[in-house]
């Protein structure tokens, strides 16, 4: 058995195998010459028993992440790596095959990073910083390699023009594996000022309290005077300071309906309090609202049901935007409480129309956009796509394929967003899941009465049409009930 690898190199090959075999040519001439596993240059034998036998007898795994590395994880196939990580080298082949005939597809990225956690490895998460599409703290992975997230991470720019030599004392320094006696003096000096400095009791203080006063940190602000005084923590302060430049450029892309091909992008004047996590959600939140272009169409219908109107025309004179989605509780307490939700889709419910003014006020000064609730001739004109009257529903007159309602809740509860089909507009949800509040009074001069539009998943069939109008006092709060926005460009 060879064990004279005492680095593993794990990477996946479509994305980062030129960054791969660039650190194994840096850790090559840096005393570690032969003894870094790297299967491009010097894999012998069978190769999954090689690979195997390398890692489990290396001292340190480095995994080597990009953008999308992990965006192949099937949930379904855990149990399968479960027993790959922690079975023998002779049991492996007899797993591996039983999985292919159950007709599994083995991503060796993923058994190296699940046998590594299993064999207790000393592990160095590799990977791109902090940005607007990609966070590896908040990486959602399957639980044979959930524990990965709670390695330190050394992280790197992902451009084409970024050398791993610019963290490659950093990585080295990690390494429990020694270099060569020949490097034994070049880096003496600063092996034992890090020793001295870890165990100076004064300096695990220091360390302790700046790491309170980083997780406190939310605004702009507080990381570019925290990043003036930390020791410990400049490099993520800088990092997260990169995220908010990205994040707070004021032109934003912007969904269009499908039918217009207008108004693709919006700006916005981001306020001084915003933190990076409202930064991300505002983001994606402005980004799936729906232009909606001005016209006339006919409201109401010849036979009411609810409270909704006669059949009369209706003049929508301003375009503007509605959300394609249903606001989620992970959107508003984000928005609200700089808090998150463990469900980021399933729709917020429980809110008053008083309450939802307080959100969009809220909105309002994050942002600078003139969000509101939809009125009620914007919100039948979008769910009958720009007042086409083709749908009884909100995009077919087939009701299970749209709305979440009564006749086809599962167990009658609310189901997460987007999760029936769309109207022509992009707009899900606009029949049933939860009805939703509309900014009009009840028409009978009662300030205290909106209207309230959609139906539920409580409703019956006659509530989920695109007509349907029904009313609810300001404070009342329903599991029932929530909200779509609008925005006035």
């Amino acid at each position: 058995m060879n064990s004279k690898y005492d680095i593993f190199i794990s990477y996946r090959r479509k994305e980062t195998a030129d960054k791969a075999e660039h650190l194994f040519t840096l850790l090559e001439h840096e005393g570690y010459k032969g003894r870094v596993s790297f299967d491009r240059e010097n894999l012998d034998g069978r190769f999954d028993i090689e690979i195997l036998k390398r890692l489990d007898n290396c001292k340190d795994f480095i995994v080597i992440l990009s953008h999308d590395t992990l965006s192949i994880l099937k949930e379904e196939e855990t149990g399968w790596y479960h027993r790959l990580a922690y079975c023998t080298i002779d049991e492996f082949p007899h797993i591996e095959m039983e999985m292919k005939a159950a007709g599994g597809n083995l991503d060796f990225v993923r058994l190296e990073i699940a046998r590594a956690l299993a064999k207790g490895k000393h592990i160095i998460p590799v990977v791109p910083i902090n940005s607007y599409n990609y966070n590896f703290d908040n990486l959602r992975l399957t639980d044979d390699i959930c524990l990965l997230i709670k390695q330190h991470a050394e992280r790197y720019q992902d451009t084409k023009d970024f050398l791993f030599k610019d963290i490659l004392p950093r990585i080295i320094k990690r390494l429990k594996s020694r270099p060569d006696r020949t490097f034994w003096t070049k880096y003496v000096v600063a092996a034992l000022l890090s020793v001295v400095l870890i165990i100076c009791f004064g300096g695990w203080l220091k360390w302790n309290r700046e790491n309170i006063e980083f997780k406190n940190c939310r605004t702009q602000a507080d990381y570019e005077f925290f990043a003036q005084k930390t020791d410990f923590f400049r490099s993520e302060c800088e990092d997260s300071l990169y995220c908010f430049k990205e994040l707070t450029r004021n032109i934003i892309p912007i969904n269009d309906a499908k039918n217009t091909g207008k108004k693709d992008s919006i700006r916005v004047n981001w306020g001084k309090n915003c933190s990076l996590q409202q930064l991300h959600t505002l983001r994606n939140l402005i980004n799936n609202m729906m232009y909606v272009e001005k016209g006339t169409f006919i409201m109401g219908t010849a036979n009411p049901v609810g409270l909704e109107g006669v059949e009369c025309d209706v003049t929508i004179e301003k375009d503007y935007y509605i959300g394609k989605f249903e606001v989620t509780e992970y959107e508003w307490n984000v928005v609200m409480n700089d808090s998150t939700t463990i469900n980021k889709k399933l729709p917020m419910a429980m809110i008053s129309w008083n309450d939802c003014q307080e959100f969009i006020r809220k909105l309002q000064t994050l942002t600078g956009l003139l969000f509101s609730l939809p009125t009620e001739s914007q919100w039948e004109y979008a769910a009958k796509k720009n007042g086409e009257k083709d749908w009884i529903y909100a995009g077919s007159n087939t009701p299970t394929d749209v709305a979440n309602y009564n006749e086809s809740s599962k167990n009658g509860t609310i189901e997460e967003t987007g999760n029936r089909a769309p109207n022509g507009l992009e707009l899900y949800d606009m029949s049933g899941n939860v009805s939703e509040w509309c900014s009009d009074g009840d028409g009978n001069g009662n300030d205290n009465r909106k209207r309230v539009r959609g139906g539920s998943f409580m409703s019956s069939l006659e509530e989920i049409v695109v007509t349907y109008s029904d009313v609810a006092t300001a404070d009342t709060k329903s599991e029932a009930i929530g909200l779509r926005l609008s925005l006035n460009p």
